[in-house]
């Protein structure tokens, strides 16, 4: 596969700067621009649409296509998002930025509703809603928080709700950076996906000849969760590091905390272990990105990203309706990782090609076999129009170890027939 890989290398030859993604201009075009000059409220929308196909065909494309399980035609997402952005130099989840420290206190607050296929849920709000039950697009509301932001040392800003996970490369949305590909890696799959809590980020107030550094401290109810599963919170953690020119970004991130599951209760997903004597079962996850602009015109970006995982086994076997290895019976690890490289070719015109591996020894991951997992996956990004993008990309996946984990039917983990898969699509997202 990696021979393919190296065909793309030929079109990174020539280019300039990315179009832009830019968002509230409909709104404030054609309705309401009064609404963002005198309350610095944004009213933007996204809609993402996509054709899949692969050469397994029948109803299932996962692993590879993630959330996305069918062949055909799929709505990803049709969204609004009401923002109140914050005036500070720290960004939640993303990290420090240059300048000076705003002095005055300021607050926001985000709410972002989307009907579609890309069903991130929250276990105990969108997954308890009528309205969605036997769909397969459902309405949902991922994100919807309050900030706030004070200037202590180099700017501190807090924000409580339920928001997308900060740990990782790749976030729950069609933005790049940090997520030039259509198709998710492994990577992303095996990591939490949303929180519901709080987290704090600041600015460390350092000499920027050391460049900028970032620290965030949250406390949250475990993976994708707004009602817990247990008593016991999950601490996360993150560092981040950037280079005096912003060329160079390390983030490293990490959440601990005891994730025992509810027996019977499968939507506790991506990693099912249930003590039948009710004893906490701990889990960790770190995540490593680093990432580099490069060239005369920092027409360049490479990332790397890298992942470990470690979940506590419980003793509740999986019961007849389910095949082993359904639930964690054993202590189990995954780690992996996945390397990017994109270039501009021209304006509004990206070519990206991304090289990933995930090891999962003891089938930890509730839907798929124990084994390796390693992809490629090319695409291109064109821009007609700053608002609008069109991605074409082609995605390779082989697997080895003992199952079969493409093609047939959802469950892979025992409906499965096939042991690699090509993947081939195009999406176009409205940027509102």
């Amino acid at each position: 596969m990696y021979k393919a890989a190296a065909l793309l290398l030929v079109l990174l030859v020539s280019g300039s700067v990315q179009a832009a993604q830019p968002k509230g201009w409909f709104y404030q075009l054609f309705v309401d621009r009064d609404l963002w000059q005198e309350h610095h409220i944004d009213i933007s929308a996204r809609v993402q649409s996509g054709l899949i196909a692969s050469d397994l065909g029948g109803d299932n494309v996962f692993p590879s296509g993630f959330l996305n399980l069918h062949d055909g035609f799929v709505l990803n997402r049709a969204e609004v998002l009401i923002e109140k952005p914050l005036n500070s130099r720290v960004r939640p989840r993303i990290g420090p930025f240059p300048g000076g420290t705003y002095r005055d206190w300021d607050w926001g607050f985000l709410v972002q509703g989307r009907y579609g296929e890309d069903f991130s849920r929250t276990y105990g709000f969108d997954d308890e809603l009528g309205l969605n039950e036997d769909k397969k697009r459902v309405a949902i509301l991922p994100q919807w928080f309050v900030t706030a932001y004070a200037p202590w040392g180099g700017g501190t800003t807090f924000q409580f709700g339920t928001w997308f996970t900060n740990i990782g490369n790749e976030i729950g949305a069609p933005i790049d950076p940090p997520s030039p590909f259509y198709s998710h890696a492994y990577a992303f799959m095996y990591g939490p996906t949303k929180h519901f809590g709080g987290l704090l980020s600041t600015r460390l107030p350092v000499d920027k000849t050391y460049g900028l550094w970032g620290v965030e401290l949250g406390l949250v109810k475990g993976w994708n969760n707004l009602q817990d599963n247990n008593s016991d919170k999950s601490l996360i953690t993150a560092l981040q590091w950037r280079s005096p020119d912003m060329a160079t970004w390390v983030d490293l991130e990490s959440i601990w905390g005891n994730e025992q599951s509810e027996h019977g209760i499968s939507d506790q997903a991506p990693f099912i272990a249930v003590s039948s004597q009710s004893k906490d079962l701990f889990r960790q996850f770190h995540s490593l990105t680093v990432s580099h602009q490069f060239g005369e015109k920092k027409t360049w970006r490479g990332v790397f990203n890298t992942v470990y995982g470690r979940q506590e086994g419980g003793d509740v076997l999986a019961d007849s309706h389910n095949p082993p290895g359904f639930l964690i019976v054993e202590t189990s690890e995954w780690y992996g990782w996945n390397l990017s490289l994109i270039r501009q070719l021209q304006p509004g015109l990206q070519a990206a090609m991304r090289l990933e591996e995930l090891k999962d020894p003891q089938g930890a991951f509730f839907l798929l076999p124990a084994g390796e997992y390693r992809a490629w996956t090319a695409n291109l990004s064109w821009y007609p129009q700053p608002w609008l993008r069109i991605r074409p990309e082609l995605r390779y996946d082989t697997y080895r170890g003992d199952g079969k984990p493409f093609g047939g039917q959802v469950p892979t983990l025992f409906n499965g027939r096939e042991t690699e898969q090509w993947l081939f699509s195009i999406d176009a997202t409205l940027f509102l």
